[in-house]
């Protein structure tokens, strides 16, 4: 190694601890073995750690591109950890990520961090271990549901359903129905999911905690058959009316089970198809129910039957998933 790539290589840049989403990202580029992956990762060494090599070839990307009216600002962007620039922000990298990378999901991802702002956490929702986990998921699933069909799917506590679009990429859905007490993520999440919002509420996004749900067993003063349980979930349409939805899911997903304590696992039907995940990251403080190991979270959530356990490493937890009927 020269001195100077010594000096350069792996500086870590301060200013830019707000990118970690960039890690979620490059997973799931990654994952879906994407041509342009090379790219990514020298956006990623430039703009995280001022590796000057990758920035010398990013430059000269954009000078075989040609020059357009956001080509300063991308350069800039570029040298900022040199150059002092101030302006920084999830919305301009995101830009020259989608400037530089085809692909629809990324794409997505900007344009809803240009419409919601510093409400879209990106570490959060894009860190490593989310995007793994949810990546994770739908692998499990198209292997389990091979003729690709989901039917109606109730996510419980679905925050910004940004897996939704994974799901419907790759599986035919009737419905997607994100339930989320925490109503600010409502309006979120339909952003995100825009597309099928659009589509007569084929996503539409619930506000409710999925402990209250009340579960219909009976209409009309008779029995309904074994499995068409229902439950009804209130909405606004866009003139502010309430209406009500009924909602019979084919699949219920709970990728948030370390949120919420075990009721809306209790009131759920008997042999109703359930995916659940959960964790052993007791140190986070917003994790109530973190289970110790798979066994463990086998025994808090019976299965008559169960189709999938399994367990995957990040690196600051494992996941637990479990994936069966009730």
């Amino acid at each position: 190694m020269t001195q100077f790539k010594a000096q350069f290589d792996e500086i870590q840049n301060p200013a830019v601890n707000h990118l970690f989403w960039m890690n979620g990202l490059q997973e799931y580029l990654q994952h879906k073995n994407h041509p342009q992956l090379e790219t990514y990762n020298k956006i990623k060494k430039a703009l995280l750690y001022g590796n000057v090599y990758a920035m010398q070839d990013l430059c000269m990307s954009e000078i075989r591109r040609g020059h357009i009216n956001i080509s300063d600002g991308f350069i800039r962007m570029l040298f900022n950890q040199y150059t002092g620039y101030e302006f920084l922000s999830h919305r301009k990298v995101l830009q020259y990520i989608s400037h530089c990378i085809d692909d629809e999901y990324i794409r997505m991802i900007s344009s809803w961090s240009i419409e919601n702002g510093k409400k879209a956490s990106l570490n959060d929702h894009f860190s490593r271990g989310q995007m793994l986990s949810k990546l994770w998921m739908v692998d499990q699933l198209k292997v389990l549901f091979p003729q690709n069909r989901l039917g109606t799917i109730a996510h419980y506590g679905g925050w910004y359903a940004t897996v939704a679009q994974h799901l419907f990429q790759h599986f035919e859905i009737k419905n997607y129905y994100n339930i989320e007490k925490d109503h600010t993520c409502l309006h979120i999440s339909e952003s995100f999911n825009r597309v099928q919002r659009n589509n007569n509420w084929q996503f539409k996004s619930i506000g409710c905690d999925v402990n209250d749900i009340h579960w219909k067993y009976r209409e009309e003063e008779q029995d309904v058959k074994p499995g068409d349980e229902y439950f009804i979930g209130g909405v606004q349409n866009a003139q502010e009316e309430y209406i009500e939805i009924k909602i019979m899911p084919d699949i219920i997903i709970n990728t948030s089970c370390e949120h919420m304590d075990e009721t809306w696992f209790n009131n759920i039907p008997k042999g109703k198809t359930i995916c659940l995940q959960t964790n052993d990251y007791f140190s986070n403080e917003q994790h109530i129910n973190c289970c110790k190991d798979l066994d463990d979270a086998i025994a808090k959530y019976p299965m008559s039957k169960t189709i999938y356990t399994g367990e995957i490493e990040t690196a600051e937890y494992n996941r637990f998933m479990i994936i069966g009927e009730k």
